[in-house]
């Protein structure tokens, strides 16, 4: 049986390789158009479609429409604080370094919701429901890979050198703790608390990273595509979204 902490290692550390950008510095800051238009719908889809559809696909798992409609306006609500207060608030000065944090607190949120759907796989039974074969190995490690984009290339454009880069990287492990969130609330809590509890975690964080990732990319990733006033960064960013899309066919 594959060990929980090797694949949460593994889910964790995939981002890291997005540091390979930074030998084709030059080739990101002149395509600009295709590479901010890229994974501007690359993050239109993380943080808008797959986010939301996971908020209103848990909507029905709680039991209490009431109170799942609480726990979703709460996490959105507090997605577009933290992304308000980093992009509009007095703590980061400079624009490039604004981006650029929301784009770490992006991958690390949504590192955290992965962590906790692979470890959901690890709950409740002896051999884990989670698949190991090449077509998913593969189809996460993009998927992973691409998400580590969303923060080195701010970084190359925020003219940040490689190693503070790749520190800031390391965000990305909140998969590894957040693995084992699952497998916690299964131990201490029972009955219907329990199934409560698995299901609102994941249900405020997604909507969380719905609103945190819709502010970065109208006042992010779409602005800086679309800076040169040329044509082709729509075309980038509908690339960009059907890729990732194709991915998480393949994931999920």
């Amino acid at each position: 049986m594959t060990d929980l902490a090797v694949l949460a290692i593994g889910l964790g550390g995939i981002p890291l390789a997005a540091i390979l950008l930074y030998y084709l510095r030059g080739f990101v800051l002149e395509h600009r158009e295709a590479m901010w238009g890229f994974l501007a719908g690359v993050l239109a889809f993380l943080a808008v479609a797959h986010a939301m559809a996971a908020v209103l696909v848990n909507k029905s798992l709680f039991g209490d429409a009431p109170l799942a409609i609480a726990v979703a306006f709460v996490g959105l609500l507090v997605g577009a604080g933290i992304a308000w207060l980093l992009l509009e608030g007095p703590f980061i000065r400079t624009e490039p370094n604004r981006i650029l944090w929301v784009a770490v607190a992006f991958l690390g949120l949504h590192s955290f919701g992965d962590g906790l759907i692979l470890g959901r796989d690890f709950v409740g039974g002896v051999i884990p429901t989670v698949q190991a074969d090449g077509v998913t190995v593969t189809a996460t490690v993009a998927h992973r890979f691409v998400e580590g984009c969303l923060v080195v290339v701010p970084a190359i454009w925020g003219r940040l050198k490689a190693r503070p880069a790749f520190a800031l990287l390391l965000v990305s492990f909140a998969s590894v703790l957040a693995a084992y969130i699952p497998g916690a609330v299964f131990s201490l809590y029972g009955g219907s608390l329990r199934s409560l509890v698995q299901v609102a975690i994941p249900t405020f964080l997604a909507a969380m990273e719905a609103t945190l990732g819709l502010l970065l990319l109208v006042r992010g990733f779409l602005p800086i595509a679309s800076s040169n006033r040329g044509t082709r960064w729509p075309l980038w960013t509908v690339v960009g979204f059907i890729a990732i899309s194709l991915v998480h066919f393949f994931v999920e």
